[in-house]
């Protein structure tokens, strides 16, 4: 039992060597910071009555994300072999093949399309409740928060990195207070069956306001991560000032 704990806590630690020098949060906070830049911006100016520029909002958000996910992989990668591996004197291993690229790409989208697929769905299934609909404003910042709380939890159980813990608590408020804000400021009403009104200003309005609220949420949640990041990185920069050398 003792060697089933001593064995648990080093792979621990070895995943959690990853985010050591705080690189990793930095990275998702400014990515979160500039998803939150494209939902706000759309979210002025979303019109719900031209399918076309519904698609582009979906179309442009998922190569963000997937774009953006990419970069933030290879500047990473890039990081890591520059700074922080020199540092330790621990190196990477095995270059990327082809084969696991292909994978990491299959995942990631995967990863950051299914959500806005299941989202889709779920909205023409529950189109015809206009009480669903006119509280989407409040109901969605709260559940992605949770999902991220939740999410990070997990991540931080995973690889024994406690700050994860407390990244998924901020999470949560933030979703919460995101919907509160929203709740606060009130609800639009909608017919029962709102398919004939797709072109009306008050479903565009909730459109909007979804999307705003959602780029608010992104954009508080992406300051603790650069925040969390930052000050781990200082930590991790004091405690490993040069390369490591070798000693002959």
């Amino acid at each position: 039992m003792q060697t089933h704990v001593q064995l648990d806590s080093v792979l621990k630690r070895a995943r959690g060597y990853w985010f050591a020098d705080g690189f990793t949060e930095i990275a998702a906070g400014l990515f979160f910071i500039l998803l939150a830049g494209i939902l706000l911006l759309q979210g002025s100016v979303f019109q719900a009555s031209n399918p076309s520029h519904v698609l582009s909002v979906v179309g442009i958000i998922s190569l963000v994300k997937l774009f953006g996910f990419l970069a933030v992989v290879l500047a990473l990668w890039w990081l890591k072999d520059h700074f922080t591996y020199p540092r330790t004197g621990f190196v990477r291993g095995n270059r990327l093949t082809a084969a696991h690229a292909l994978t990491l790409l299959r995942n990631a989208i995967l990863f950051l399309l299914l959500p806005i697929f299941g989202l889709l769905i779920v909205s023409v299934l529950l189109v015809t409740v206009g009480g669903v609909l006119s509280s989407m404003p409040v109901w969605f910042p709260i559940g992605v928060g949770a999902i991220w709380a939740v999410l990070c939890v997990l991540a931080g159980e995973w690889t024994g990195v406690a700050r994860f813990r407390v990244l998924g608590i901020l999470f949560l408020l933030a979703g919460l207070a995101v919907g509160i804000w929203q709740w606060t400021a009130g609800l639009s009403t909608l017919p029962a069956d709102v398919r004939p009104a797709l072109d009306q200003p008050v479903v565009q309005e909730v459109v909007n306001r979804g999307l705003n609220g959602l780029g608010v949420l992104v954009l508080i949640s992406g300051l603790p991560l650069v925040i969390s990041g930052l000050v781990t990185f200082l930590r991790y920069r004091k405690a490993n000032p040069t390369p490591y050398v070798e000693e002959s």
